[in-house]
This record gives C-alpha cells, structure tokens and sequence, in this order.
C-alpha cells in the first residue's frame, strides 16, 4: 500500500468516522442505532438514510405505528390479508397480542404458506436502491477528488485525485485511490408472500425501533419496484405523529 499525507494526518477512528458518516446518510448514527443488533438497518440505509434517523427519534408509539402498517401493507401487497392465519396475526400485532399459531415455529408458518392457496399477483420486480455518489476518502492535503476522464467498463463513473489550483502539494499516487461507483444489477421478479410474512414477524418484536426498521425493511421488499409508494405513508406517519 502506499502511504499518503491523509494516513500521516488522519488516525484510524478519524477514518472510521468518515466513512460512517457517508455510510450513515451525511451524519452519525446514535447509540440506539449502532445498538440495534440483528437488524437490516444498515439495508434500509440504502433506500432511505433520513428515514432510518427519523424512526430512531419517533418514539416507541410511532415506531410500533410504523411497524403496524408496514407489515399490514407487506401483507395487502402480497394478497394476504384474506387468508384467515395471517387476518389473525395481523390483529394480534394491533391488540398488542403475542403472535399466534403459525408464526410461533418459522417451519410451521412457511410451510401452512406453501399449502394455502392464493390468487397469483401482478408480476413485481425487486426493489432497487437509489444510485448514490461513491465513498471518496479525505484527500490529501493540497488534493481533491475528480471524476475521471474515462469511466468504467460498464459505464459507472470513476474518480481520481487531482491538484487544487497552486496547490505545491507532493506527489500521490491516485492509482490505488480510485473509488469507483457501483452499478447494481437489476432484479428480477419476486415472491411477495415470502417476503410480507417476515414483516408480520418484525413487527412483534420487542424493541420498537427494530421493529419499525424490520417490518419497513421487509414490506419494502414486498412491494418491489414499487417501494416508493410505501415509503411516502410511512414517513407520513413519522410525520403526522413525531410532534404531537
């Protein structure tokens, strides 16, 4: 590896913090949210930075709201809310009741959905993440990171460092530094039901801030290429609710 100004100026935990906050939508995530083990925030980070900070200062009553309508939409988008076990769980979640039979033994559940028959849905997509701008490390002192004259193979833009105007800064080599962005495959089509079941299961958990991020996490991808439209209501609700 080569050695730069910015490994000289810049200790490990500057550098970590750095990335994080790229990582973490432009600022830093709080104790609660580095504490949320076993959850898929750093997924929902992917779709929606603001949201995943918004949920972390709802509050547990918005959060169990949010995680409510996310497995109830997860399961309107897959054709469940008809079949009579899932009507049921989903009226647990609102009483705030355990969750009932069926969704106390994974295998069990999984297996009941295999042998229930439904209507077959529109042919849906799975759900993409919005492009983002690449993670570029500080630069050097008397540098900055452009993009490069040529791009990638397969189109995505790459950055390099170059010199600030009067800047006399020693040479660096860039060619180690290139981060280029990332180019996610299209995803094909998608079973809802197995993925609105898991939201039903999120959103019992007994963390409500996980809860929230899991249930939105998987009735995100129940809806598909269509996720926006779920987003929009849930931020309605952190919204409606946040300031009462």
């Amino acid at each position: 590896m080569h050695k730069t100004v910015t490994d000289e100026v810049l200790t490990a935990e500057d550098r970590q913090l750095h990335y994080e906050r790229w990582q973490w939508g432009g600022r830093l995530p709080s104790e609660r949210l580095r504490g949320v083990r076993g959850s898929n925030v750093l997924g929902l980070l992917t779709f929606d930075s603001d949201l995943v900070h918004a949920l972390d200062v709802a509050g547990p009553e918005v959060q169990r709201a949010v995680a409510l309508l996310a497995a109830r939409r997860a399961c309107e988008a897959a054709g469940l809310t008809d079949v009579a076990w899932v009507n049921q769980a989903l009226t647990a979640l609102t009483q705030g009741h355990p969750l009932p039979p069926h969704f106390d033994d994974p295998d069990q559940m999984w297996e009941t959905l295999r042998s229930t028959p439904l209507v077959p849905g529109p042919t849906v997509l799975g759900a993409m993440p919005p492009e983002r701008p690449p993670y570029l490390p500080p630069p050097p002192a008397g540098w900055t990171w452009v993009p490069a004259a040529e791009p990638r193979d397969d189109g995505a833009t790459r950055y390099e460092l170059d010199r600030l105007p009067g800047s006399r800064a020693p040479m660096v080599s860039a060619t180690l530094l290139v981060y280029p962005a990332g180019t996610p495959d299209v995803s094909g089509p998608i079973s809802q039901p197995y993925f609105a079941l898991p939201a039903v299961l999120a959103a019992a958990d007994a963390d409500p801030l996980k809860a929230a991020l899991d249930a939105v996490w998987h009735a995100l991808h129940t809806h598909g290429e269509h996720y926006p439209a779920l987003l929009k209501e849930i931020w309605a609700v952190c919204s409606g609710r946040a300031h009462k």
